[in-house]
């Protein structure tokens, strides 16, 4: 429902034109920008909670400090106080979450807290706060800078409210599967914690690389798919180094090195904007979770996509 009510919008705002372009986008984001309830939008908000507790407790050298099994640990100790408790209630609200949280080998924030904790202790270095204010469906519509008719914003006065409930709607069905999957990815872990115990697997993370059929068979005493499971690992970290388009027609085709090259050399860059306006500072560009500890307040920041699934 929610790309329905989007086409619509952005209709409007093209004028019912299918090219569209810049603008078009950024008025999108602008309508959209004070959805209500989105359950995504939460998890950063919860997680700021998190941080000015810690921060109000004066443990902020300390929990900086801490390697993140060590401040996992602590924030779950009483001696952490209203911090542990905040972070507590995070786990509890959105342990079934994490990066990469559709795949079933990426332990979730509820079964590895400590996966959480480098994000945690980033917002903690450089605090930033929601100081975003409520903006009205007429207030969105006045900061348009598409030609949209009278009529044209009649209809969107009655169309954005419905595009952002979609969205708020989509966000929390996205996040209900998440936390299903999570009843089934604990399993997993579950049985490879026994799997490895009882000598069926050298390594637990391997479960993931086996099929159900197989996994009986490992049971049964076959070492040969043990090897191949490790095959497999092993091939699965050279495809996730592969690049590909962001839009493919027909069989993808891999971005190889030296086009990367030749990309990385140009002077401009193009993308989606979210907002009207110019901003001036440094480009950070982060291609992997482990680069956001080098994430300064006012950098602008460029990723390949911001999804955590």
């Amino acid at each position: 429902m929610s790309g329905m009510w989007s086409q619509i919008v952005v209709s409007i705002l093209s004028g019912g034109s299918k090219s569209w372009n810049t603008t078009h986008f950024s008025d999108m984001a602008i309508l959209l920008s004070d959805c209500q309830n989105v359950a995504s939008a939460e998890v950063p908000m919860a997680m700021e909670t998190v941080t000015a507790a810690i921060s109000k407790s004066g443990h902020t050298d300390l929990f900086l400090a801490m390697d993140a099994v060590t401040a996992a640990n602590w924030l779950m100790t009483d001696q952490s106080g209203q911090a542990g408790q905040q972070f507590q209630l995070f786990l509890g609200k959105h342990g079934h979450r994490c990066i990469r949280e559709s795949e079933f080998r990426e332990p979730s924030w509820g079964l590895d807290p400590s996966k959480v904790v480098p994000i945690i202790q980033t917002m903690l270095k450089h605090p930033y706060g929601s100081n975003r204010k409520s903006v009205s469906v007429e207030e969105a519509i006045s900061q348009l800078k598409s030609p949209v008719s009278i009529v044209g914003k009649q209809i969107l006065k009655w169309v954005v409210p419905k595009a952002r409930g979609a969205v708020a709607n989509r966000e929390l069905g996205k996040s209900l599967a998440i936390e299903v999957a999570n009843h089934f990815k604990c399993a997993y872990w579950k049985l490879s914690d026994k799997m490895l115990a009882e000598g069926y697997l050298p390594d637990k993370d391997l479960i993931f690389f086996l099929t159900h059929e197989e996994l009986g068979m490992v049971l049964k005493g076959s070492v040969n798919l043990v090897a191949k499971a490790v095959r497999r690992r092993r091939a699965f970290s050279n495809l996730t180094d592969m690049n590909f388009p962001e839009i493919s027609v027909g069989l993808p085709q891999i971005i190889r090195d030296d086009e990367e090259e030749e990309m990385s050399t140009s002077v401009q860059m193009t993308g989606m904007p979210v907002c009207h306006g110019i901003a001036k500072g440094v480009a950070r560009v982060i291609t992997h979770l482990d680069d956001a500890t080098n994430i300064q307040s006012g950098d602008i920041l460029i990723v390949c996509y911001t999804d955590v699934g």
